[in-house]
């Protein structure tokens, strides 16, 4: 983060340093966020891989902070699969991600392994994610002869920010545990363990710091069964600054689900979903600033799609009469 500091100032990209000014107040993560992350709960812990019965294939889309310059658009795209391996429940998927902001574009891919093992009325899992960190920065969009006139600190030729497109790649490792029941779920993640530093040019690394993420959720049943609360909350720190997000969805017969949520400092947050038909879902979410950036930015926009299926068709138990023969 101290390369964004030398590099940005208020003459550069005003959406920048609103960009900066937020992460201070919120949350300086190094990762993207997603205000849909529960329904697909591997974005956030790898021992959530696998956790369906079927193969699982997801994107998340989200565009933050519209009409501001410069503002992160993130990407993610993951598949994953639970496999049976000596009488053991395990889970492996792959993600791809790409996260643009500013004059920088953070792409990670990752591996993910979990293991599942029944405990009590539940199961707990345990998992991990090793992955690549490629990180690319475009210097050549940084004015520096406009900055050094404006603010007396820069120069044209200021060694600390890179010239030209510079790429750096990093190993990353992650940790998981999480355990889930019928109608609750509780997990813990730790990603960015080995705190990676990728150089970018000669003279500028960027330096990622382990993240933890703690999340819960609990489905509240009314008396009629086609109707169900979803609750979800996540509390996520880079062990400097943190941040907190709480959201309920009502659920109408498995099929729609419309909802809100807070992040701390952030915005409020408004959702809704279909599932179009078995094992295909998508959902919306619109993020309404509550900081100073509500002035400067018409919100963010947030898209997801699931698509659950298997490649092998299930034998049907029914017999073969010799009447049909």
């Amino acid at each position: 983060m101290c390369c964004l500091k030398k590099i940005f100032n208020k003459k550069v990209v005003m959406a920048i340093l609103s960009l900066a000014f937020c992460f201070n107040n919120a949350l300086a993560q190094f990762d993207g966020q997603f205000s849909q992350y529960m329904n697909n709960l591997s974005l956030i812990n790898p021992s959530y891989v696998g956790q369906s019965t079927m193969i699982q294939a997801s994107i998340f889309q989200r565009t933050q902070w519209i009409g501001m310059p410069g503002a992160p658009i993130v990407s993610m795209l993951s598949l994953d699969t639970p496999f049976k391996l000596m009488n053991a429940d395990h889970g492996a998927g792959i993600q791809f991600l790409s996260d643009i902001f500013g004059v920088f574009n953070n792409q990670q891919v990752r591996l993910m392994y979990s293991y599942k093992h029944t405990l009590g009325n539940g199961i707990i899992s345990v998992g991990t994610n090793i992955g690549i960190l490629n990180i690319i920065c475009y210097g050549d969009s940084i004015n520096l002869t406009k900055i050094s006139q404006d603010d007396g600190y820069h120069t044209p030729n200021d060694p600390v920010i890179p010239i030209g497109t510079q790429t750096g790649m990093g190993f990353d490792f992650g940790l998981g545990v999480n355990y889930s029941a019928d109608n609750y779920r509780v997990g813990v993640s730790l990603t960015h363990i080995n705190s990676p530093t990728v150089g970018l040019g000669e003279k500028t690394d960027f330096k990622i710091s382990p993240f933890i993420q703690i999340h819960g959720g609990y489905n509240i049943l009314t008396g009629n069964e086609d109707y169900k609360i979803r609750t979800n909350l996540i509390f996520a720190s880079d062990f400097v600054s943190w941040t907190s997000h709480i959201s309920a969805a009502l659920d109408i017969k498995n099929r729609f689900w419309i909802g809100a949520g807070y992040r701390v400092q952030d915005a409020l947050s408004i959702m809704a979903g279909i599932k179009i038909f078995e094992g295909f879902k998508i959902g919306y979410n619109f993020d309404l600033p509550t900081n100073s950036l509500i002035s400067r930015t018409f919100g963010s926009h947030e898209l997801f799609a699931t698509y659950e299926f298997s490649l092998f068709r299930e034998k049907s138990k029914a017999s073969k009469s010799i009447r049909i023969l």
